[in-house]
């Protein structure tokens, strides 16, 4: 997924010297920092002064007995920690991995150039595109990722025919990078939020079952709501989708839940509950009748999600739970626009989310057929890394999701609603 995080052109931080703005909020003062971290008093001065330039704000009250962080300064200061928490925590995970290894200190060596060269070849895996990526030349990349792997004593990719892949201890600090970028990318977001402009950029993952109503509907609303808001919609399999969260390449997974969370650094919150329905087009030969069992359809000509995926074994439980063996498929497919092609061109039947189908059913392209279904209820809701800081856009788009998600019922007769 290629989705390097930048921040502002103009924003591209000395990465020793935001520890120094850390420190100076920490502590209270610059000369107690500066003892602190065992640098002159003149650099770390100069480390929050060309902070406060680069933003545009003034982060700290400065008083005769030290500093104290304005408004917007806590919240610059929270991003910085958890981007500098971030490299403390790769440097304790390559330690353990690679003891011969170069690693201390790791947060206050590394640079935000080598830090985007990383992550662009991460995603580009080839240096020419990384450096058109980075507006750089390709010799800069080469020599960047040499004076990367000379500090750090370890190889972070391998060179193969393929093109670059990381080593498992490239791949570690890769993860970390990634997020810690994210954090620096948001303080720009932080920034206008706090001037009440309410602008920002939202990139968002959505998983089958709720790209059809529950984003759409929650987006539309945000965008009327902060009309500054730009979102970037992403969709994907779950396994792609969780590790973008994860990476901080996107903010919120949207969709249905894992029974258990996978990662401990995700909160996946369940905004309604969710089950499937016998999906057919509308002038199919069974619309009209009122009759049907799953049983009687079981030898029909079925669409079923791909084999090894928690929707195909959601589908096969439904007919488990009448007492039935899972029917012979003959097409397995995940792509919405694909299932619907198939069902409107033929006899063909599917289950499927009703919410899934809502606009095609209300306009008369597909219908629900009344079978009667026991279970395979499932809970859709939301996934945000818990270790970040939501910006304004996030926090509202959540409160959002929670809001469609508690007035969406379940569909097709069955009007209950489930918190």
């Amino acid at each position: 997924m290629q989705s390097t995080p930048s921040t502002n052109p103009d924003f591209k931080p000395n990465m020793r010297r935001l520890r120094a703005v850390v420190t100076v909020a920490d502590i209270g003062g610059v000369m107690r920092a500066a003892e602190a971290l065992h640098l002159s008093q003149p650099s770390v001065t100069r480390a929050v002064r060309e902070l406060e330039s680069s933003l545009g704000v003034e982060l700290f009250q400065r008083h005769h007995s030290g500093m104290i962080c304005t408004e917007i300064g806590e919240i610059v200061v929270r991003r910085l920690r958890r981007a500098l928490g971030h490299l403390t925590d790769a440097e304790a995970g390559l330690a353990a991995l690679e003891p011969e290894g170069n690693f201390e200190r790791l947060a206050q060596r590394l640079s935000y150039r080598q830090l985007t060269v990383l992550v662009a070849l991460a995603d580009f895996q080839v240096e020419p595109l990384a450096a058109q990526h980075l507006n750089l030349t390709q010799p800069a990349i080469s020599s960047n990722l040499r004076d990367l792997e000379r500090q750090l004593g370890v190889a972070v990719f391998l060179r193969t025919q393929q093109g670059m892949r990381p080593t498992q201890c490239g791949a570690l600090l890769i993860h970390h990078a990634k997020v810690a970028l994210r954090e620096l990318c948001l303080i720009s977001q932080d920034l206008h939020a706090w001037q009440d402009n309410g602008r920002g950029h939202l990139v968002i993952g959505a998983l089958p079952m709720s790209s059809s109503l529950l984003v759409p509907r929650a987006l539309d609303r945000l965008t009327r709501e902060m009309p500054g808001v730009k979102a970037t919609l992403i969709d994907g399999t779950y396994e792609s989708l969780i590790t973008a969260l994860r990476n901080g390449e996107i903010d919120i997974l949207v969709g249905a839940l894992r029974e258990t969370p996978v990662y401990p650094e995700i909160t996946q919150t369940a905004l309604y509950e969710d089950r499937l329905a016998v999906v057919a087009r509308h002038d199919h030969p069974l619309a009209r009748r009122d009759d049907l069992t799953l049983r009687a359809l079981r030898n029909a000509n079925w669409i079923a999600p791909r084999q090894g995926t928690p929707a195909r074994r959601c589908f096969e439980k439904e007919f488990h739970d009448a007492g039935l063996e899972a029917p012979e498929i003959g097409i397995e497919a995940g792509n919405l626009i694909t299932i619907r092609s198939l069902l409107l061109d033929s006899d063909r039947l599917t289950l499927m989310s009703p919410h899934q189908v809502h606009f095609e059913v209300h306009g008369g392209q597909l219908t629900l057929l009344p079978v009667p279904l026991k279970g395979s209820r499932r809970e859709i809701g939301m996934l945000i890394r818990n270790d970040s800081k939501p910006s304004q856009p996030l926090n509202t788009l959540c409160q959002i999701l929670a809001d469609i998600g508690s007035n969406l019922s379940l569909t097709g007769g069955d009007k209950r609603h489930f918190h």
